[in-house]
């Protein structure tokens, strides 16, 4: 199942169609982000430069080494989370697109509002998380693996939302949440794509196919099952 989903997806990802939608907008994410770390980079370094004084990280050269690896890293941070925010406003003409290979009929109960506010709710849960365990970034395998848990749990359920509401009925889409050992493990796979780095900025958009795919190959086999009910 892991394999076909991740085929299908990067199939799906040099849509010409989809790529417009998905780099457009993440441009102008990433630039706006690139200006506040341009305007305000004094005070972010002072802010990094604060939280480095309660580490062991006492050499100077060494901090100003770990400051300018953080600040990027942030940056990155950043870009992921306005990556949620952004599937939420292409995802319904991501799903249009896909759903001509599965072709089903569209009963959706979604909308705009929905979705921002389910990635607002998790970005939010995600910064808590991500400063509670902020000393983990200092300690190796362990902060890999804390920040692939907590990437998981900032878009698994957003995720979910954006790639079937526009298709699914609101009944349907209880139905899908009952996934839940799969959705952990696609959630889990999209969340360790952040770490390859020649997908860069096409991270978001492959998570999303991933999640799309997984979905309505899911609601065709429901919606099969109920007319033979």
């Amino acid at each position: 199942m892991i394999f076909d989903l991740i085929i299908k997806s990067l199939n799906s990802l040099f849509n010409k169609q989809i790529l417009l939608l998905s780099l457009i907008p993440l441009f102008l994410s990433a630039l706006f982000w690139g200006i506040v770390f341009w305007i305000f980079s004094g005070r972010i370094d002072d802010a990094l430069s604060y939280i480095l004084s309660f580490t062991p990280f006492n050499s100077a050269t060494l901090r100003g080494i770990i400051i300018f690896i953080a600040g990027g890293f942030v940056y990155y941070e950043l870009l992921v989370l306005t990556s949620v925010l952004i599937v939420g406003i292409i995802a319904d003409k991501v799903v249009e697109i896909i759903n001509k290979e599965y072709n089903l009929e569209i009963e959706g109960f979604g909308s705009i509002s929905g979705s921002i506010w389910l990635s607002l709710k998790y970005n939010i849960l995600f910064v808590f998380l991500f400063v509670l365990f902020l000393p983990t970034l200092f300690i190796p395998v362990v902060n890999i693996i804390v920040h692939l848990i907590l990437w998981a749990i900032l878009i698994k359920t957003p995720f979910l939302y954006d790639s079937i509401a526009s298709i699914a009925t609101k009944e349907e889409y209880y139905q899908l949440q009952q996934n839940k050992i799969d959705l952990w493990l696609i959630s889990l796979l999209s969340a360790s794509l952040f770490f390859v780095p020649l997908l860069g900025i096409l991270v978001y958009i492959l998570q999303l196919l991933i999640f799309i795919h997984y979905n309505l190959a899911k609601l065709k086999e429901i919606r099969i099952k109920k007319s033979y009910a």
